[in-house]
């Protein structure tokens, strides 16, 4: 079962969720899409093979065997990651790094989440983890970059550095190291969400919703997404028609396949 849970105030500039995963090993072998959103997430794995890792900002899907799992995790905001780790995020693009290599208390946080059994107070321990490990401050101009890129309608790249007053360079330089990837990259990823929640809350006509979300045309909406999620418009709503039901894949960037 996968539920989300609020950030604490003092890290709420900070985390888009917390959240929680636990499931038993499916009867039939399956695994989970997990599609680029931005984001940076630290993932505690209670079972199996107990770590903390870090899992650096995808530009295409990950493919995860789904066992037996027991899963506490924070979701980063795009550029947030910076907070925490001395190195920049785009050396951590694509890659799943040990939390310990990164300055994280990796072996203390896991003994004391397994003493812990209520999803809450395990919540609590890794939030109180992050606010002793924050220590730099979020770059302000890519923050504001970030919520431009986000936007229904989003400014190119250049037109965004000239409302930004910085050059073209600098921008793409400070974005990519603050969420491990350019702002190009970064609006394409955001646009593949909200195609994918559009597709999630049942919209069948794909010519119109590659017009409304700023696709060249259909062709072009069927090549990002199998890009960056591995399926095609198509593909992606019979799936999530197929797993609609599970009660246990709540987040959006998440899918079972079988």
């Amino acid at each position: 079962m996968y539920r989300e849970h609020l950030a604490p105030r003092p890290l709420a500039d900070l985390v888009d969720a917390f959240w929680t995963h636990t499931s038993v090993a499916p009867r039939a072998e399956q695994v989970r899409r997990i599609l680029p959103d931005g984001c940076v997430d630290v993932i505690v794995h209670l079972v199996g093979e107990p770590r903390v890792e870090v899992v650096g900002t995808m530009t295409r899907a990950l493919l995860v065997p789904d066992g037996a799992s027991d899963i506490v995790a924070v979701r980063l905001r795009p550029g947030a990651a910076r907070a925490f780790f001395d190195v920049p995020a785009d050396a951590l693009t694509d890659a799943r790094v040990p939390a310990a290599a990164l300055g994280l208390p990796a072996a203390p946080l896991l003994d004391a989440l397994h003493r812990l059994a209520d999803p809450g107070a395990r919540v609590r321990q890794l939030a109180a983890v992050l606010l002793a490990a924050r220590r730099h401050p979020v770059d302000a101009l890519v923050e504001r970059a970030v919520r431009a890129l986000a936007a229904t309608d989003p400014p190119g790249v250049a037109a965004l550095a000239d409302d930004l007053g910085v050059a073209r360079q600098s921008l793409a330089r400070r974005v990519r190291q603050a969420v491990g990837v350019g702002p190009k990259e970064l609006a394409r990823v955001f646009r593949l969400q909200r195609a994918t929640r559009a597709l999630a809350a049942g919209r069948r006509d794909h010519a119109a919703l590659a017009c409304e979300l700023g696709f060249h045309d259909q062709a072009h909406f069927i090549h990002e997404m199998r890009a960056l999620s591995g399926l095609t418009p198509g593909a992606y709503a019979r799936t999530i028609s197929t797993i609609a039901a599970d009660a246990g894949v709540a987040h959006p960037g998440a899918e079972e396949m079988p």
